[in-house]
């Protein structure tokens, strides 16, 4: 198809028509017959063709709608079937038992997470400290390590210190001790003191023939009286010494355990 311009209008029109539409629109309006014309002047008042315009329109609508589908399509579908959008779900938040805890080598504790059902743990350092699935942590060498728990984005550590256990000293094993028998009496431990009625310690003299009463200062008890030689001097129950010939002699006291001796010079 091309197009031909009327030499007598000077408008374009297409090669299928015979004769120009618009000079024919023209007689046949001044001789009031029907108008048969597929065109529309341009210009000089005289209708020219439209040619696409609807399927412009319709395009543009298209356009439009589908843009606006794209950006507002979840509200446009909410608003018609009645549906809200789904609550974003919060992040869960894990609480652990211990942020940070102190372990001896060989020992143990147990960590414990809420807020999420299914945990995973792991252990930045297994040299120092190892974790097991449920959570028990293991004190392996000196050191420090750090303990994290995890559920979908969120996390939860704990900081292991790991120092050397103290070797604890052992009780020392206390043998049975058989019963002891009754021992008898010890000494009081009193300052007792042998002399002499004149006031001499250690030694006195007297001369033959005479005596010299005897005591022991510190005690009431009853005193047991010994002289080691008798044929010098003698002494009685009551602690009375008698000079029987020159010579020395030592008199023995014995009382409440304790043994006191002085000498006895006869002259």
């Amino acid at each position: 198809m091309r197009l031909l311009k009327c030499p007598k209008c000077g408008e374009m029109f297409s090669d299928t028509y015979k004769t120009c539409p618009f000079c024919q629109e023209d007689e046949e309006r001044h001789s009031s017959k029907p108008v048969k014309s597929a065109g529309h002047r341009t210009g000089g008042g005289r209708a020219k063709p439209k040619v696409g315009g609807g399927v412009v329109i319709v395009c543009l609508v298209l356009v439009l709608g589908l843009a606006a589908y794209t950006i507002f399509g979840n509200q446009i579908t909410a608003f018609f079937t009645g549906e809200k959008d789904a609550p974003t779900p919060e992040p869960a938040v894990l609480t652990i038992n211990k942020t940070s805890v102190e372990l001896t080598v060989g020992s143990s504790f147990a960590l414990t997470v809420s807020g999420a059902d299914k945990v995973a743990f792991s252990s930045s350092d297994e040299a120092v400290a190892t974790v097991s699935a449920n959570g028990t942590v293991q004190a392996v060498s000196t050191g420090s390590a750090v303990i994290t728990a995890s559920a979908a984005d969120t996390t939860a550590t704990c900081r292991v210190a790991v120092t050397a256990a103290v070797d604890q000293p052992t009780e020392p094993v206390t043998p049975d001790v058989p019963d002891t028998p009754d021992t008898p009496d010890t000494p009081t431990g009193k300052d007792l003191v042998l002399q002499s009625i004149y006031g001499s310690r250690g030694q006195f003299s007297f001369n033959v023939g005479e005596t010299a009463p005897l005591e022991v200062d510190g005690t009431d008890a009853t005193v047991t009286w010994s002289s080691s030689d008798s044929q010098i001097a003698t002494v009685d129950a009551s602690g009375v010494v008698t000079a029987v010939s020159f010579g020395k002699a030592i008199i023995t006291a014995s009382v409440e355990g304790q043994t006191l001796t002085i000498e006895a010079l006869v002259r």
